[in-house]
């Protein structure tokens, strides 16, 4: 039906009004959306008394035609249509996003205190479920995975011997270099030796070899994890009455707990054979350098090194394990647990290294 309307400045405009069908569904509506979307300088009245069965493609056509502007109106529309159509669009209409609300110094400190709070929390728990199920192998010898944990020591361990060496030589080659420098003044330059055997064994070995393990292995372990429990394999486990604790964690704590440790003897030894180069540079015999090293090294060195490389990769494979198995949803969640794990992994490596080191200066050890 036309209509044509006379506004007061003389000028003509033409109504066109369009009858809604009584099933407005997908089967018909879509030769409207065109009259609704193209633009006209018409006025468009849609007039839907005679609607009496409507779905979803009508809801939308509906909305479309009530946000089309101007030109386009909806007339009529039936009670139970209506109820239908606000039930329907009444989260479809944009709104403006909520000004974000200035927290103050005291509510943000409040609140990284409470998500650190409960964080180590979280922590502490899967460290005593970890040690208890580690407990639990020697009342349940049947439940300790051998040939998972060798598959684990191999793609930890021995894949990551040429890099370890690599940095363990290097690294002795930079403490001889830069000590000797300043030992050759005072005529000490013989003394550089200790001081290499001391602190590659003791400090640098262990700590540079658990760095590499973190960025590595770490890394790999929460990704591993990570993406299981995107895939809901880890809730498939236990579905088949497998607990993840003992199926995954515990193989990569004993894993990790016997291979940082061997890791850091290639290391140490590296670091050594690289000083020793050094040294003959400023005359000292391979002779001289061994009979120094021993002098003055101890058994305490060597075992107070190993003994921190055993702690560091228990707690490298429980972060990246903890990481992991609290990932969120998506593929970026995995992402963050993999970073999460190796920035927590070489903050607690750090820390506990100047534990050892405060304990062992108290202690004498």
């Amino acid at each position: 039906m036309d209509q044509t309307l006379a506004h007061s400045n003389g000028s003509v405009q033409t109504s066109v009004e369009i009858m809604l069908p009584a099933e407005l569904t997908a089967a018909c509506s879509n030769q409207y959306w065109s009259k609704v979307l193209s633009p006209s300088s018409r006025s468009v009245v849609f007039n839907a008394q005679n609607v009496k069965i409507c779905d979803e493609s009508g809801i939308a056509l509906l909305f479309q035609i009530n946000h089309a502007g101007p030109n386009v109106k909806l007339i009529n529309i039936p009670q139970d249509i209506q109820q239908v159509y606000v039930t329907m669009t009444k989260n479809m209409v944009a709104q403006a996003p909520a000004p974000k609300k200035r927290e103050g110094f005291v509510v943000a400190c409040g609140a990284w205190l409470n998500t650190f709070l409960q964080g180590t929390k979280a922590s502490l728990t899967f460290l005593g479920e970890s040690l208890c199920a580690i407990c639990s192998l020697f009342i349940h010898p049947r439940r300790f995975r051998l040939k998972e944990i060798l598959s684990v020591s191999d793609d930890t361990g021995s894949n990551a011997v040429g890099i370890v060496c690599l940095i363990g030589f290097l690294m002795g080659v930079i403490i001889a270099f830069e000590t000797a420098l300043v030992a050759q003044i005072f005529g000490a330059v013989i003394f550089v030796v200790n001081g290499i055997g001391i602190a590659v064994t003791r400090e640098l070995g262990p700590l540079m070899t658990a760095i590499l393990f973190a960025g590595r292995s770490g890394s790999a372990f929460a990704a591993q994890l990570g993406t299981q429990k995107v895939n809901e394999e880890l809730n498939a486990l236990t579905t088949f009455g497998l607990d993840p604790m003992h199926f995954l964690v515990v193989p990569r704590l004993l894993a990790s707990s016997a291979v940082v440790p061997l890791l850091s003897v290639f290391a140490s030894l590296t670091g050594i054979l690289g000083g020793a180069l050094v040294m003959g540079l400023y005359d000292i015999t391979p002779m001289q350098f061994y009979v120094q090293l021993v002098g003055s090294m101890s058994l305490g060195d060597i075992f107070f090194g190993l003994g921190k490389a055993v702690i560091f990769g228990y707690v490298i494979a429980l972060i990246g394990c903890e990481c992991g198995m609290n990932t969120g949803a998506g593929a970026a969640a995995v992402g963050i647990s993999t970073t999460k794990a190796v920035v927590r992994s070489i903050v607690w490596i750090v820390v506990i290294d100047g534990v050892a080191a405060l304990l062992a200066n108290r202690l004498g050890i």
